[in-house]
């Protein structure tokens, strides 16, 4: 829900012009913030500093890295990233700006009109390069707006209104937590919440989904899911859904505190399989069963196997302090037979965040622990080797965001 994002305050930019240098066990360059990049970068890091954000690149081998400002002083961690390209929505204009990953930062290439920034929800239809995206605009009556774009043109191909019931009796704030294109039909799951005071909120205790069809957006099919609720999130933040190699789609609901708020309902994984219109109401991965608290993230790394970042209920005193303290576990997700391995990693702070990155067998985390150390941790799945991989020698509060590039 866009209302509360699970990381406060909202961090926005300033330029900066510090010197940076970067720690790991293998000597590396020195260079300053807005400097050019003279390698390829291969990753990204989006860190934060007392409100000041910057990227970071790296190159394939971890050893040549450079840093650079976000383009204006509205661009936060909300953005798209796809071969070699960002996408992000100015939130003084309501341009959807595609810029260009180049030697001295980002560059501008072109624009589209959307009705707010709140894109909620995006989607690769087909893997391609066409580009949907999703968001709720609030109001008397909540609306949901669709874009389907074709980025290699940058031009707009349909604008449309998406079927979905603004309320549900006395819920009327309308959550888009999945939208997936598949075999001609737009499968999109949503939540409705309500506020209980000024700073106080809950979400229906039932999960939506529709099946439309693509071209059309005529509802096809309605499903509702009473076994927990909150389904997705906004993925611009953090990822909550996978497909696995057989073509079977898995995501996470998030009924905690910094999400449906509805705590009394499990976190858990649900399985929609491959063909199949509706969710599998046979499979269900309780997490919370298993850890005694909520989940908020989940990436899908092959095999049948899944990383799970859940909370420590024992470690936060409430939402105003959620995103703040080390409290955030890591978990590799058997969807085969349910169990969940905690990971030796140290605890992580920073509510939700886009920071697990996979290549072959390595994944790439990013975590922000309570000895003020910012490390990219490498756990390789054959081995369970974990080893600290990067620790960038740089003024650091939070690493929003770890993205492999193209």
């Amino acid at each position: 829900m866009r209302l509360f994002t699970g990381f406060y305050p909202i961090l926005y930019v300033v330029l900066a012009s510090s010197i940076i240098g970067f720690g790991t066990s293998c000597t590396q360059t020195k260079q300053q913030i807005d400097s050019p990049i003279n390698f390829e970068p291969a990753y990204s890091l989006f860190v934060s500093k007392e409100s000041v954000n910057n990227f970071v690149m790296i190159d394939s081998t971890w050893q040549q890295l450079a840093s650079f400002s976000p383009p204006h002083a509205g661009f936060n961690r909300e953005f798209i990233q796809r071969k070699g390209f960002i996408y992000s929505v100015n939130p003084e204009n309501d341009y959807l700006i595609q810029y260009r990953i180049s030697s001295m930062g980002l560059q501008a290439m072109d624009s589209i009109k959307v009705v707010n920034d709140n894109i909620e929800q995006y989607h690769w239809k087909n893997n391609s390069d066409t580009l949907l995206i999703s968001n709720v605009v609030h109001g008397d009556i909540e609306t949901c707006s669709f874009y389907e774009i074709d980025t290699k043109t940058f031009s707009l191909i349909r604008e449309a209104q998406l079927p979905i019931p603004p309320a549900v009796n006395d819920f009327n704030i309308l959550s888009l937590g999945l939208v997936r294109y598949d075999n001609d039909k737009l499968w999109i799951a949503f939540a409705y919440s309500k506020m209980l005071g000024h700073n106080e909120y809950t979400t229906l205790d039932t999960m939506y989904y529709r099946t439309l069809d693509f071209a059309s957006l005529r509802v096809l099919s309605e499903q509702k899911d009473p076994r927990s609720t909150y389904p997705g999130g906004i993925n611009t933040i953090q990822t909550y859904s996978g497909t696995a190699e057989n073509g079977d789609f898995y995501f996470t609901s998030g009924p905690g505190i910094a999400a449906g708020n509805n705590i009394e309902q499990p976190s858990a994984i649900f399985r929609k399989k491959k063909g199949s219109d509706e969710v599998d109401t046979t499979y269900m991965v309780n997490i919370s069963a298993q850890t005694g608290n909520h989940a908020y993230g989940f990436w899908y790394v092959g095999n049948g196997k899944a990383i799970v970042r859940g909370e420590r209920s024992d470690k936060y005193t409430d939402f105003s302090n959620h995103h703040a303290v080390y409290q955030f576990e890591y978990y590799l997700a058997d969807l085969a037979n349910g169990k969940l391995q905690k990971l030796d990693l140290p605890l992580d702070k920073g509510t939700r965040k886009e920071n697990v990155v996979q290549v072959g067998a390595d994944l790439y985390i990013a975590i922000d622990d309570e000895k003020e150390n910012h490390t990219v941790w490498q756990y390789n799945l054959e081995s369970g080797k974990i080893t600290a991989h990067l620790t960038p020698d740089f003024p650091i509060d939070y690493q929003l965001r770890l993205d492999k590039l193209k």
